[in-house]
């Protein structure tokens, strides 16, 4: 049985304008019927949509900072970011160990159930 697909953004609390993006997007143009506010979905296209389709993506939050000094463990530093307002462990690559200290330096924080963890990204 078809679904509009204004009820089911209602459902998941997103408005209808990204709705009818990522669905035009990431579902196959024949499980899609109709135009604009009538645009209606077939139960295939439901499924796809109750599997995960409006979860959030991940998006990493990059930082800038300068590097204090190595971490006991080498494989980490020890930077400070203004942003974040404290030092904090960044993993390092194996080539860049030891030849950060003292210079600015961009990283991303990761978040996960067990906390956050930064890591090194080039500019």
């Amino acid at each position: 049985m078809k679904k509009k697909l204004t009820q089911l953004a209602e459902e998941y609390n997103v408005e209808f304008e990204e709705a009818l993006s990522i669905v035009k997007e990431k579902i196959p143009a024949d499980c899609i019927t109709g135009k604009g506010k009538g645009t209606w979905l077939n139960e295939e296209a439901q499924a796809v949509v109750r599997e995960g389709l409006f979860i959030d993506e991940i998006i990493p939050k990059n930082y800038k900072g300068e590097v204090l000094s190595e971490c006991p463990n080498k494989k980490f530093n020890f930077v400070y970011s203004k942003e974040i307002g404290k030092r904090v462990p960044v993993l390092v690559p194996r080539r860049l160990r030891g030849k950060l200290i003292n210079k600015i330096i961009m990283f991303e924080a990761i978040e996960d159930g067990r906390g956050v963890s930064y890591r090194y990204i080039k500019r």
